[in-house]
Parts: C-alpha cells; structure tokens; sequence
C-alpha cells in the first residue's frame, strides 16, 4: 500500500522560534512578559534575606506577607480586572499594571520603615494581578483557529525562562550592592515591559489597518 508522507515535526525550541519569527506582536509580548517575571522572581527569591536584614523579620511575617501579595493579585484578576478590562481595555490595563508593579518595587527597594514596604508590597500585588491575565489575553489575539496553543505555550516559555534568570541574579546583587537593591533592579527591568506593550499595541493597529 502507499503510505502516507511524513510529516516534518519541530522540536519544541524551534516551534518556538518560528512562532516568534512569524509572529512580532507577540515577540514584544513574550518579552513584556519575560521582563515582569523576572522580577517576580527576582522578588520571591531574596524577600526572606532581604526582611530579616532590613527589618529583622523571620520566617513566619515572610509568609504573611507573600501570603497577602499572592491574595491581592488574585482578587484582581478574579474581580478588578473583569471590570477594568471592558472599560480601559488590555493594552492600558497592562501598562498601568506595570506602573503599579514598579512603583511598589521602588517602595520595598527604599522603605525607611516597614509600613511602607508593606504598602509597597501591596503595590507589588496589584500590579501583578492586572498585568499577568491582560497580558495573556493580548498573546491570545495573536492566535489563530489552529495555533492557540502553540502561540500560549511560546508565552508561557518565555516567563518560564525569567524564572530561572530572576533567582540566578538576585544573590549576586544582593551582596554586592545591598539588601535594597534587587527590588530597584527589578523596577528598572520591569519598567521596559512598558515599551514592549507599546510596541505590540502598534503592531497590532497596523494589522488592522493593513
């Protein structure tokens, strides 16, 4: 009998990369969403050092407080962002939800007392829960009919990166520029993702237009 061809099939680093070549609004996408991750993790892994040398809190206050920034990020994309997003629309929404994210950075990063890196924390919280699901709807957009979940699965491996190269950084930071620090560089990294939703949002009107 006559076998059918054989069909050629990607590795998964090239699918990812054809994904990204054929696709450059979601090449600024996965790069928003790398950037915003990186200091997330970045964050979730020099906290503990970084309390018990600013404030001298242990373990326990550590937890209490990952504990409250992880609850606030979820009330916002469980509640807010259903309410936000129809009236301000993903592109704003994820701008201003990294604004959040960097000025709670800056807070925690120069807290003279700790109320305000709590507050900053809180920032933190919300910043993460705006930006994180109207990012993952713009990357959605680029999808089509038949490619949804490769186009998902490429955005998700780009944050899936970050979350290596946050803790990787951190420590070295930490001790060679002070406590502080990690949190005013993960600000500066984080404040980037601005002109990548920028520059998808472009993209996007010149697809429409084209």
């Amino acid at each position: 009998g006559i076998r059918p061809a054989a069909v050629p099939v990607r590795s998964a680093p090239a699918t990812v990369l054809h994904t990204l070549r054929t696709l450059p609004g979601l090449r600024w996408l996965v790069l928003a969403g790398m950037l915003v991750t990186f200091s997330q993790a970045t964050l979730e892994s020099i906290v503990a050092l970084w309390g018990l040398r600013r404030f001298g809190i242990g373990p326990l206050t550590i937890g209490y407080l990952l504990f409250g920034l992880a609850a606030i990020a979820v009330a916002m994309q469980g509640g807010m962002v259903r309410i936000l997003a129809p009236r301000l629309g993903e592109y704003r929404l994820a701008i201003g939800g990294i604004a959040c994210y960097v000025a709670g950075l800056l807070m925690v990063g120069t807290a003279p007392v700790f109320s305000v890196a709590v507050a900053g924390l809180a920032l933190v919280g919300i910043g993460s829960g705006a930006f994180s699901p109207s990012a993952a709807a713009l990357a959605s957009r680029q999808a089509g009919a038949t490619n949804r979940g490769v186009v998902m699965g490429t955005y998700q491996s780009g944050a899936s990166l970050a979350r290596v190269l946050g803790p990787l950084s951190s420590g070295a930071i930490f001790g060679r520029l002070g406590p502080g620090a990690p949190f005013l560089a993960g600000a500066i990294v984080t404040l980037q993702a601005v002109w990548c939703i920028l520059a998808a949002r472009r993209l996007g009107q010149e697809r429409v237009t084209t």
